[in-house]
């Protein structure tokens, strides 16, 4: 074992990609490489905001905390947002006897007995945005966009707002505050309300983040209101991506690279005994073009030169043949030979060390806490090394100076492989390129670990008569052995649904062309059941589907036609009445009897369907109403249906009601309602996006038109349909 070279400082994040972490992390490693402490950062991957059993294993990576070999711990404590994983870090934490800082935001669960919180000051801060707005433009009329009422962080950015406006002699109106959500929506809503008449126009609106004022500035372009000259935006955190955004926006950075370097200064002062002062650093104002100050022309270049690379290196990223090259791997040293050929994805890559765990390649996992350790880059020192995967200082007194580390799961599903430890000598971190190089890793390893694994070529064997050859979903024989598995094991949640397509069959005249669309569905199929349920081809036009769900079986269909509508392949060829489904719940009828009442009310459904099918001008209203549903977000668009159909609007608006049934009205807030159904199923979208995607101006709008219209809530519709 070598012995400690250097003190370590650890740091505990989640998403350590993200590019508020890797400011502070940044100034945390500036100042550490200064003083010849390493830096070990701990952090998941993905760390989702809700529980998620599949993610659940990445945080294991925090059972690192349990080393000894830590000097001092640094929290980037807002990072974290699931409540259970923060509980579970300060139970770990409260029992060291080390210096803990607390970083950012003040998170209750951290507030360890003993720890230090800093943090920047978002009310100087805002006040000195404030103060800009009257003392560089003369402005006496200001506005301000803040977050949620009654969040601490919120009511701080007001009090900065507030103070520059009294200094300056200005009196303070409550009702010039307007109250959001810190996301694009609230800035959206907010320019509509300008652009009616319902707030009066200010001089300036000082937002108190940058997603507000991307909503307000993008919003104000569309509706013909002219920044800066007809108003003036500032933001506020200086999160990236202006370039996306017109005008460039004129924001204010924290100086989050500061506080890093503040929270190394105290640890270093603790340590040596020494007392310390901490005053929040001031950030600094990055001019823009939506306020009248301009470009800083170089710093613009800096952040356009920034995006150029990430994009190289996404491109790389994408069009690169290392999940080829993985699954031809027969052994671990061959799959750590092909990782070493692409460690260039990770950019500025120090060294690469993989720690897997001694038992990585077993079915069945036992608690193993030892790890081999090597090195993959080509060149390097590529002997393996066995420790306990808590020797910290064994990995980093490797380097004869001090460096900065990162240490990240590797995992696949619920199965720990154990972790990967970066190195960098400057202070630097990695990025959203990195998360996907390391999942193209984690499903090579499983691949491997599958491959050797005796007891999984044995089950295998008997694979061909239980699946399909095209698909690669179960049979009709492997399809009833799950029925009658969940038939033996019924508990009342479960349900079939039955789908059957090409149900004229006069949309194919080649081989290929039915192949591709079957393969298509197959797909949508898929999706509709997800990784935790059963779904299988039971004939050349049959899909069937074994899922658990607590929704009813209308929503069910809805949900697989919803899905199956958004497959352009199938639905362009096909069109939208080629398909049908149904559901019902399990219960204890065979298989036999089941399949026999699903054909029969797929067949009356097809009937209905052949009727509406000899109606002179069906297959003209098909048309329109196949783009209705693949163009939802269009579908009002009344010049855009006129040409599909060269007649007047009454008279389609008559002919489409014959043909369907229903409104071309009504019809389009169907295809809506739609694309949001396929949208909450299969995405991870926010309610925001999905609205914008769907044709939605008005996110509240969007959010009562579904309830309406489903009978739950978009979030109830993505939490308990599957």
């Amino acid at each position: 074992m070598k012995k400690k070279k250097r003190k370590i400082i650890g740091v505990v994040a989640a998403q350590a990609n993200e590019i508020e972490q890797r400011q502070l992390i940044k100034g945390i490693s500036q100042a550490a490489l200064a003083m010849n402490y390493d830096t070990a950062v701990i952090s998941n991957i993905y760390s989702p905001t809700v529980g998620k059993n599949e993610f659940v294993c990445e945080n294991r990576i925090f059972d690192l905390l349990s080393s000894d070999d830590f000097d001092a711990i640094i929290i980037i404590s807002e990072s974290f947002l699931v409540e259970s994983l923060k509980k579970e870090l300060a139970e770990r934490l409260s029992k060291k006897n080390i210096p803990i800082i607390n970083m950012g935001t003040y998170v209750r669960e951290f507030d360890i007995p003993g720890s230090i919180h800093i943090n920047t000051s978002d009310e100087l801060d805002i006040e000195d945005i404030a103060n800009h707005l009257i003392e560089h433009h003369g402005f006496t009329d200001i506005d301000m966009l803040t977050g949620t009422s009654g969040i601490e962080a919120s009511q701080l950015r007001v009090n900065g707002y507030r103070r520059a406006l009294e200094a300056h002699g200005i009196a303070f109106d409550e009702k010039k505050v307007h109250y959001g959500d810190f996301w694009m929506t609230s800035g959206i809503e907010l320019a509509h309300k300008y652009a009616d008449g319902t707030i009066p126009l200010p001089e300036a609106i000082l937002c108190a983040n940058d997603y507000m004022a991307y909503g307000l500035i993008d919003t104000f372009s569309e509706l013909g209101v002219s920044v800066p000259e007809d108003i003036t935006i500032v933001g506020y955190e200086y999160v990236g991506n202006r370039m996306l955004h017109t005008p460039i926006l004129s924001t204010y950075q924290r100086n989050r690279i500061a506080l890093g370097k503040s929270a190394v200064n105290i640890v270093h002062a603790i340590l040596n005994g020494s007392k310390y002062e901490f005053t929040p650093p001031k950030g600094n104002f990055v001019n823009g073009e939506s306020c009248s100050c301009g470009l800083i022309k170089k710093q613009y270049i800096e952040e356009l030169k920034a995006e150029r690379i990430k994009k190289d290196y996404e491109f790389w990223n994408l069009f690169n043949p290392l999940d080829q090259k993985l699954t031809e791997c027969r052994t671990i040293e061959e799959f750590c030979e092909s990782c070493g050929k692409f460690f260039w994805q990770v950019r500025n890559i120090g060294d690469i060390v993989f720690c897997l765990r001694k038992n990585w390649y077993e079915s069945e996992q036992d608690n193993c806490d030892t790890v081999s350790c090597r090195s993959i880059i080509p060149g390097r020192n590529q002997n393996i090394i066995d420790m306990s995967r808590y020797n910290i200082s064994e990995l980093v007194s490797q380097s004869d100076s001090a460096a900065v580390y990162y240490f990240t799961p590797l995992f696949f599903s619920d199965r720990l492989f154990g972790h990967i430890m970066l190195k960098y000598n400057d202070p630097d971190g990695y990025d959203d390129i990195f998360r996907n190089w390391t999942k193209t890793v984690s499903n090579g390893l499983e691949f491997l670990r599958m491959k050797n694994d005796i007891k999984y070529l044995t089950e295998c064997q008997n694979l061909s008569e239980q699946r399909d050859t095209l698909t690669g979903m179960l049979s009709e024989t492997g399809i009833r052995k799950s029925y009658d598995s969940a038939l033996r094991n019924n508990d009342g949640s479960k349900f079939v649904v039955m789908l059957r397509i090409g149900v004229f069959d006069d949309a194919f005249s080649d081989i290929n062309e039915r192949i591709n669309a079957v393969l298509d569905v197959a797909d949508a199929v898929r999706q509709f059941c997800g990784s935790q349920n059963i779904c299988g081809r039971i004939s050349d036009s049959e899909f069937m589907c074994i899922v658990s769900s607590n929704a009813d079986e209308k929503r069910l269909t809805d949900t697989l036609s919803a899905i199956v509508t958004q497959h352009t392949t199938y639905i362009s060829r096909c069109g939208l009445d080629s398909f049908l489904c149904c559901a019902a719940r399990i219960n204890d009828i065979p298989y036999s009897k089941m399949i026999s009442q699903f054909n029969s009310i797929i067949s009356s459904q097809q009937t209905s369907i052949a009727e509406m099918r000899t109606n002179p001008h069906y297959r003209e209203m098909l048309k329109i109403r196949t783009h209705i549903y693949m163009n939802p977000q269009d579908s009002f668009d009344s010049e855009k249906l006129r040409r599909l159909y060269p007649y007047s609007s009454g008279h389609l608006r008559e002919i489409y009601k014959k043909c369907f049934g229903v409104s071309i009205h009504k019809d389009c807030i169907a295809a809506r309602i739609s694309k949001a159904q396929y949208c909450l199923s299969v995405t991870p979208f926010s309610m925001a996006e999905i609205a914008e995607k769907c044709g939605y101006v008005d996110y509240k709008y969007f959010l009562r038109q579904f309830l309406a219209s489903v009978g739950v809530t978009p979030n109830q519709y993505r939490n308990e349909t599957i």
